[in-house]
């Protein structure tokens, strides 16, 4: 019996959600990648009843503890287990910043569920008991690989559009048609302006309500740029036309309506990092974060001459999803 996991979660930057037309094939489906370098890392000890401490810089409410709690205590109810666990962030960005930290929150407690009370399960298993993978398989997907995801959602059915926290739990995940890798070498820029606005869950479900459904025209353009803009691109280590299908994503329907959803100063960051010379800027889910890539991230940042209040990182791909370690 061991008595500490330790799970590294790396974060994601999610492009674009699919079809959210309500009148198609499918219903939801996205794009998105993982990224190393804005990890977040959860400790997970034997307890004897459930305990969350948070140290990262920015963390979760009181309220958002606990839901989390109460998640973990419907999903031992559910399953009799019985060994119990503190759970304690080490590290990590800010939850609501865009980089899917709440996915991976929820995939890493059900992997330590499992492991503290000796069951066996597939990945299938554990992305079912987290909830999570509803309405986009980015985040569920990275989490495990790594590299780049692009899944199809579901066949169309009756439920309504919704994000994934919003959900009770997919009985069908989303139908993954893509995983591949990116470039190693390609780097990518994330920007966190000081006054861009983090976006609730509950908030999250009021845009959902007032921008779906979106012009189904709208969905064959997000697919088409994902498919042959950015997926071709990344087998082909096409820098530029990857760049230029993420751009063409940030003029579509639903991406449009997410850089409105958040405060103008971040329209005016992406126009000062074109004109600073970046290939390519984009709103990683509703924000808020800004990723951008450029031959030369370093020109780019210097370019802008950012205040220190703004949070600025540089990273790369990550292909290869969570490690574990065991002790």
């Amino acid at each position: 019996m061991f008595n500490k996991i330790k799970i590294t979660a790396p974060g994601r930057i999610h492009v674009n959600l699919f079809d959210m037309s309500n009148s198609g094939y499918r219903q939801n489906g996205g794009i998105g990648f993982c990224i190393a370098g804005l990890d977040t890392i959860i400790e997970f000890a034997a307890c004897n009843n459930f305990k969350i401490i948070d140290n990262r810089a920015t963390g979760y409410s009181d309220r958002e503890i606990g839901s989390l709690i109460a998640f973990l205590e419907q999903l031992y109810a559910s399953r009799a287990y019985a060994q119990k666990f503190s759970l304690t962030f080490l590290s990590g960005p800010a939850p609501h910043s865009g980089f899917g930290t709440g996915t991976s929150t929820r995939l890493a407690c059900v992997e330590a569920a499992y492991r503290f009370n000796n069951v066996n399960a597939d990945i299938r298993q554990i992305i079912l008991a987290s909830g999570r993978g509803g309405t986009s398989g980015v985040g569920v997907n990275t989490y495990f690989s790594g590299g780049m995801s692009i899944d199809l959602g579901v066949r169309s059915t009756s439920l309504p559009l919704a994000p994934s926290a919003a959900r009770q739990g997919p009985s069908i995940l989303p139908t993954q048609i893509l995983s591949l890798p990116l470039p190693i070498s390609w780097q990518i820029g994330i920007i966190v302006a000081p006054k861009a606005y983090r976006i609730s869950a509950e908030e999250e479900i009021n845009f959902f309500n007032r921008t779906c459904p979106v012009d189904p025209l709208s969905v064959q353009q997000s697919i088409y740029h994902a498919l042959s803009g950015m997926a071709c691109s990344a087998i082909e280590s096409d820098f530029d036309t990857f760049c230029s299908a993420v751009n063409a994503i940030q003029g579509i329907e639903w991406k449009e309506a997410e850089w409105r959803a958040q405060v103008d100063s971040l329209a005016e960051l992406r126009k000062a990092l074109h004109g600073a010379g970046a290939k390519c800027v984009g709103l990683s889910s509703l924000g808020p974060a800004i990723y951008f890539m450029s031959d030369d991230l370093d020109a780019v940042l210097a370019s802008l001459n950012l205040a220190s209040d703004y949070w600025l990182t540089k990273c790369f791909p990550n292909n290869s999803g969570r490690t574990l370690e065991i002790d």
